[in-house]
């Protein structure tokens, strides 16, 4: 399981970056929230200002948005309502645009850019991402995160530290939307007879 802890440097880093090249965008995309939730910077922006940071997005991406999300809904903006805005990368470099076909274990936890036609979606979905676990044994709330399909227990009670009987609190819980599509490789330029291939996604 995967701890996401504040970095001040990072966040330090990214406010400092939003304020000087991403404000009017920021502010456009405020005022029109929640219709438009997300700012899209291109990677090649990033990199003009530090390439270590940019590098070091495309190493640890989750760490990276996770700061750079903190540090923009950290920024005042001039809109008389609460928002949380979400940060997304595009235009990355060519290194990191992988064909469906040769995405591998090295791939995993890195910013990689696939390709390909939309095959399937499915409905909207609420997905867990925060479980709250009450303990039957002393009442203590567990917070679990969540990332994967299958729901994750705590392996002890944080307070009798007992491997006792949880019950899942759905009202205490966070759930966002969430969509499973399958994307499948754009049959151009496939050799001879292949097949294409096809991934699952989830967006969220």
């Amino acid at each position: 399981m995967t701890y996401l802890l504040r970095d001040e440097t990072l966040i330090g880093w990214w406010e400092n970056f939003f304020i000087e090249y991403c404000s009017n965008e920021i502010e456009t995309v405020a005022l029109k929230y929640p219709k438009m939730r997300s700012l899209f910077v291109d990677y090649w922006l990033i990199d003009k200002v530090d390439h270590e940071m940019a590098e070091l997005l495309l190493d640890e991406p989750q760490k990276m948005i996770f700061n750079a999300e903190f540090a923009l809904n950290n920024i005042d903006v001039a809109v008389d309502k609460q928002i949380k805005l979400h940060f997304r990368v595009y235009n990355l470099p060519d290194t990191n645009r992988i064909p469906i076909r040769y995405l591998r274990a090295e791939h995993l936890g890195k910013l990689v850019a696939i390709e390909g036609l939309v095959k399937k979606v499915t409905e909207v979905r609420p997905k867990l991402k925060k479980a709250v676990f009450i303990c039957q044994r002393c009442g203590a709330e567990n917070v679990v995160e969540q990332d994967e399909e299958l729901l994750k227990e705590p392996v002890q009670c944080i307070n009798c530290e007992r491997s006792s009987s949880f019950k899942l609190s759905t009202s205490m819980s966070t759930f966002i939307d969430s969509q499973k599509l399958e994307i499948q490789e754009s049959p151009e330029g496939l050799r001879g007879g292949a097949q294409p291939e096809r991934i699952s996604i989830f967006i969220e």
